[in-house]
């Protein structure tokens, strides 16, 4: 065990022994303890406690983070009423104050309790070791959405910059503080876990910098229905201006709201779809960057799926099965759409296309996501079994 581990388990082994005394004086005392004193114990046990929850949850989120076992759901958080709800409704030490710039379209792809726990440890660090006044800004720019937060004290001490993120490193004014010396890092490796970046600056004081990916905005209307909301759909389309009329609502559909999309279609398809949703005013560079967006080579699926004349279960869980599941334990919601079937029945490759709809139908049973297929054939060209594979057929 690391000597500075060592140290922090010292540190709340010493919490307990000191809460577990003023527990028993307030239980033999409670009738003789002067109201003062009664007042004083309780107050002293409050604050050991959330020192000691805070301490743990450091630490457990500290081996989450050393095992990449953190678990995230992204979703769309606003910055501006998260904040408030942390900051207003919390209890600030006797003589500090935090004053509150938000605005209210700072609306991030975010865990919301991740955010919380980075929030939690900014503020609670510029209240310890900062001034008497700390500002929290909450703003969106293109892309990406900033939380900032600063306080009017001296700064970080020029021989702890460089290595201010790094575990168990704490100032000399840290002992007694009740610090883990895990906050700085575990703020920073949050935010990596939900793609965005905590970087310091001195600024008359001390200013941490948190950037989230910002929740896509559609600066032209998302006409039409979202074609397949929930369960397995199939479209059949003739006509490649309605598939990707159809694909870029299903697609924008998902993206406006906070969800993450993946999309297994060919390079054509793929050049189609970011021309389309750049024309609602989507970025799906910006997307793809964030992990909201994941785009899967259909031509490259089709022809390593099935080597020897069927579709290998082996392979679809390697090539699919993983990345799939992969975006669904970091986001709270997604859907996924598919046209690695349509490149087999195209070719006349029925069976195939059969045993791809069965694999993604057994994948769905194990993961809970939305899935469209497409096929770009006109209906009377499939084969009947095709339809018996979907819950919904997507009319043209």
């Amino acid at each position: 065990m690391k000597d500075d581990e060592a140290q922090l388990i010292h540190d709340m082994r010493n919490t307990v022994v000191v809460l577990r005394g003023a527990a028993r004086q307030l239980h033999e005392q409670d009738e003789s303890m002067p109201p003062a004193a009664r007042a004083h114990l309780t107050s002293m046990l409050v604050r050991r406690t959330d020192m000691l929850a805070r301490l743990l949850t450091d630490l457990a989120t500290s081996h989450q983070v050393e095992r990449d076992d953190l678990a995230l759901s992204l979703q769309p958080v606003s910055l501006a009423t998260l904040c408030r709800s942390v900051l207003e409704e919390g209890q600030l030490p006797v003589g500090t104050r935090v004053e509150l710039e938000l605005q209210d379209d700072a609306l991030a792809l975010a865990d919301p309790l991740r955010v919380t726990q980075v929030l939690d440890n900014l503020v609670t660090n510029a209240l310890r070791y900062g001034g008497a006044q700390v500002h929290v800004r909450a703003a969106r720019s293109g892309g990406v959405v900033h939380l900032v937060v600063s306080d009017n004290g001296p700064g970080v001490p020029d021989d702890l910059v460089d290595t201010l993120f790094d575990a168990y490193v704490r100032g000399a004014a840290s002992p007694g503080l009740g610090g883990s010396g895990l906050g700085l890092l575990i703020a920073r490796k949050l935010c990596e876990a939900m793609g965005g970046s905590l970087s310091y600056t001195h600024a008359g004081g001390a200013r941490f910098t948190a950037t989230f990916a910002a929740l896509p905005v559609a600066t032209a209307p998302v006409t039409g229905r979202d074609v397949a909301p929930a369960g397995h759909s199939v479209a059949f389309w003739a006509a490649t201006d309605v598939m990707t009329r159809d694909l870029t609502t299903y697609v924008a559909h998902g993206l406006v709201r906070g969800e993450a999309v993946v999309v297994a279609a060919t390079a054509a398809h793929h050049d189609l779809l970011r021309r389309s949703l750049v024309e609602l005013g989507i970025d799906a560079h910006d997307a793809i960057a964030a992990g909201q967006l994941v785009t899967l080579d259909a031509d490259e699926l089709h022809r390593d799926l099935a080597p020897h004349g069927h579709v290998d279960p082996g392979r679809f869980a390697s090539l699919i099965t993983l990345p799939v599941t992969a975006v669904r334990h970091q986001w709270h919601t997604m859907r996924v759409f598919g046209e690695i079937v349509d490149l087999y029945a195209r070719r006349g490759d029925d069976h195939l296309a059969l045993e791809l709809e069965a694999c993604w139908n057994d994948l769905r049973r194990e993961v809970d996501f939305p899935l469209l297929c497409g096929y770009q054939l006109s209906p009377e060209q499939v084969a009947p079994a095709l339809y018996d594979c979907h819950d919904a057929v997507v009319a043209p």
